[in-house]
């Protein structure tokens, strides 16, 4: 991706920006910068102030939350345009929590004021940040209720199904996260994750190699999402 793009041109404009004025546009592109995120880099750390307000454009990223006891657990994945703590920007002072780019990854971090003047002049790019803002508290609460009602085995599927055709767009991907990741993202322990893939291919519904995963039977790992 070329990094210096103009906003106004970009083919990675999220519609959230498409209330704007060709000015406006040119006014944030002005305060932001386009930066190439290398596999396991951090993105931001939880406790650094906010100072910005981070798109991203390609790639994968993780947000972590580091509990007081040092724990680390992944409360959610973002893909190419999404917005990276969206939550929290207007009514926090610091990030909480960590983001890391779980492959090879590019963000525009735009400068908080210059958003913040946006919202400010544009009646309409507000109210759309508003609709974007209730669209992600709807999706983590559907989300979490989703993970709660499942079995294991529901569950898991459930995370398959969602890196195959919500994060890579593919039957056949590297998964992005460690067992113990998987686990912690729902609720289940390793060794339950490990015994279930494991059960996935004994039954023939994924090849699995290492970190490279095949879904060879989607039908069946989306109904046992759906029942479990």
């Amino acid at each position: 991706m070329e990094l210096n793009q103009h906003c106004a041109n970009c083919k990675f404009r999220s519609h959230l920006f498409d209330k704007l004025s060709v000015e406006e546009l040119t006014f944030i592109n002005r305060n932001k910068k386009t930066v190439a995120i290398k596999k396991g880099g951090l993105i931001n750390k939880s406790g650094d102030p906010i100072r910005e307000f981070v798109y991203l454009t390609q790639g994968l990223v993780k947000m972590q939350k580091i509990g007081k006891n040092g724990k680390e657990q992944i409360v959610s994945l973002a893909r190419p345009l999404d917005f990276i703590g969206l939550l929290s920007v207007f009514n926090k002072e610091f990030y909480e929590y960590s983001v890391t780019a779980l492959v090879d990854s590019v963000v525009c971090r735009i400068d908080i004021n210059s958003l913040k003047e946006m919202v400010k002049r544009n009646g309409e790019f507000s109210m759309d940040i508003i609709r974007f803002i209730s669209n992600i508290s709807n999706e983590i609460i559907s989300d979490t209720y989703a993970i709660n009602s499942k079995n294991l085995r529901g569950r898991i599927a459930m995370l398959l199904v969602d890196f195959s055709k919500k994060y890579f767009e593919s039957l056949a991907f590297d998964l992005p996260i460690s067992r113990k990741e998987m686990a912690e993202m729902i609720d289940m322990t390793p060794e339950n994750v490990i015994r279930i893939l494991s059960e996935f291919r004994r039954d023939g519904i994924i090849n699995l190699r290492g970190k490279h995963l095949e879904i060879t039977n989607m039908n069946m790992l989306s109904k046992i999402r759906d029942l479990g």
